[in-house]
């Protein structure tokens, strides 16, 4: 009976066979594998998520910096008489106010006289005040204006002469760009001048 026992405890001390080991092997690769591939993949989920939000981030901080600007056009509290828009066109709008009353708009603080310039070569959307030209964002696929009088009607025939730039009451932007993960995303919205 003793010998019986020592051969079952003998039998249990052997160790793993060299099949044994290359199944074990086998399942851990695969679930390495697995493993590897569900956190390549959150990765990039990640990645594409970031930069469209950075993506998202810019544009709203620009159309925000646009309205505000745009909104504020034709101030004019000394009633000097100047033309609101210099330039209204696809993809170049020049807006000019007084904002510190002064009756002239070529003050730089505030900065009174704004062109906005998209140039689809570079996918470059600029903002000058007479004194610098920035550019304010990249990678554009289009920037472009258009334009509304006060009954809500769009102004055509671009570039606007200067009695339909006078008549402009709205102005509306439209930003589409790539994410950078190829991914195109438009945003759009339509301004009311204040003073128009």
């Amino acid at each position: 009976m003793m010998k019986r026992i020592r051969n079952i405890l003998n039998l249990n001390r052997r160790g793993m066979t060299l099949v044994e080991m290359m199944i074990s092997l086998s399942v851990f690769a695969v679930v390495l594998g697995v493993l590897f591939s569900f956190m390549q993949n959150t990765s990039n989920s990640y990645q594409k998520t970031r930069q469209k939000v950075q993506f998202q981030q810019s544009v709203r901080a620009v159309i925000s910096l646009m309205s505000r600007e745009i909104r504020s056009t034709g101030c004019d509290p000394s009633s000097a008489g100047f033309n609101r828009f210099e330039q209204a066109e696809l993809n170049i709008l020049q807006c000019r106010m007084d904002l510190d009353g002064d009756g002239f708009t070529t003050g730089s603080n505030p900065d009174e006289n704004i062109t906005y310039t998209f140039v689809a070569a570079s996918g470059e959307l600029s903002r000058n005040t007479g004194a610098n030209n920035q550019v304010i964002l990249k990678g554009m696929q289009n920037v472009s204006f258009s334009y509304f009088d006060a009954n809500g009607d769009e102004l055509n025939g671009l570039p606007l002469n200067a009695v339909d730039r006078a008549l402009v009451h709205f102005v509306e932007l439209t930003l589409t760009g790539e994410t950078g993960m190829g991914e195109s995303l438009s945003f759009t919205t339509r301004v009311a001048l204040r003073n128009g």
